[in-house]
């Protein structure tokens, strides 16, 4: 299989807006109304654009979960998540503090019929989360 790559230089307009050139969205078969994720690393000065497959009748949350920093504690609140249906689109973690607490971010929808404090209870419960934010995605 071939691979390509292709390496532009883009500029923004006034709104802020680029253009992705159309050789690269055919490529990557990204079409009008396709689901993009923009990740934004200000220590790096990185911008990174994923295509993503999100279904559009989802609303799509941001978890911020603060968890003790050991061994197995991300795997719980994953099961957790699981165990929910939330199947996550994106995830990303930090040890806060070594030895005491990580941060995982994570974007997925949240689970039907629950409320964001119901949802909160079970990953405190059952992921044994420290502290959490779940926000809209905007």
């Amino acid at each position: 299989m071939y691979h390509m790559k292709e390496v532009r230089i883009l500029t923004l307009d006034t709104r802020g807006r680029i253009v992705i050139p159309q050789i690269i969205r055919k490529s990557l078969g990204i079409t009008t109304n396709s689901q993009l994720m923009l990740v934004a690393d200000s220590d790096s000065k990185e911008i990174k654009i994923t295509p993503i497959g999100m279904d559009d009748k989802s609303q799509y949350f941001k978890y911020r979960i603060t968890m003790k920093d050991e061994a197995g504690a991300l795997g719980k609140i994953a099961t957790t998540l699981g165990k929910l249906g939330i199947s996550l689109v994106f995830g990303e973690s930090v040890i806060a503090e070594k030895d005491k607490a990580a941060i995982w971010t994570v974007i997925g929808p949240k689970p039907p019929q629950m409320d964001l404090e119901k949802l909160d209870e079970i990953l405190r419960e059952e992921g044994n989360a420290l502290h959490t934010e779940i926000t809209p995605l905007e």
